[in-house]
């Protein structure tokens, strides 16, 4: 399965935050967010370099979520993959909070406003990601282990969050996921 870039989100707003598309000019600080988790091996120059150069993170759209006065909080990046019956699903990564914002909530918010915006506005199966970091905000944002939906592939850290409607493309899918990314 091949990820794509979803079609583009409206702006979100809750509790005086905006979740928006990040611009060329928020990519660094979207990166730098997350580089303890994903770069800490790297001098800053060193990582950036990789991270403007990824096809990855080309082949996505990231958001970017702000409070009123504009300060970046957290962010996150969105896929679509191709499902069953041209379903396609949304997949999400790399999010990450601001050192200074962590275990505040923004990272829950960040990721329920990317939820409700693709539900609202555009029309998926599910969502599904890949836990790199141990915490709650997951299970939060309604998503469950894809093995306790009977998935036993190479990847332990898949989790899924569907409306229980889409079982069967569920099935499909939980069948001939992506690879990890």
């Amino acid at each position: 399965m091949k990820l794509s870039k979803p079609l583009p989100l409206k702006p979100l707003y809750r509790d005086n935050m905006t979740l928006s598309p990040a611009e060329e000019n928020d990519m660094t600080h979207v990166f730098l967010m997350g580089k303890d988790a994903w770069g800490a091996e790297f001098q800053t120059e060193e990582y950036l370099d990789i991270c403007c150069a990824s096809e990855k993170y080309r082949l996505g759209n990231w958001f970017i979520l702000r409070d009123s006065s504009g300060a970046p909080l957290s962010s996150a990046i969105s896929y679509v993959i191709p499902g069953h019956n041209n379903s396609s699903w949304i997949g999400i990564g790399s999010l990450a909070t601001e050192v200074n914002s962590r275990k505040k909530g923004y990272g829950l918010s960040c990721l329920s406003m990317l939820l409700e915006g693709y539900e609202k506005q555009q029309a998926t199966t599910g969502f599904m990601l890949f836990q790199d970091v141990q915490t709650n905000i997951y299970r939060s944002a309604g998503f469950v282990a894809a093995e306790s939906r009977g998935y036993k592939g190479a990847h332990p850290s898949l989790l899924l969050r569907i409306n229980e409607r889409n079982n069967q493309e569920a099935e499909y899918f939980l069948k001939n996921p992506p690879s990890y990314f």
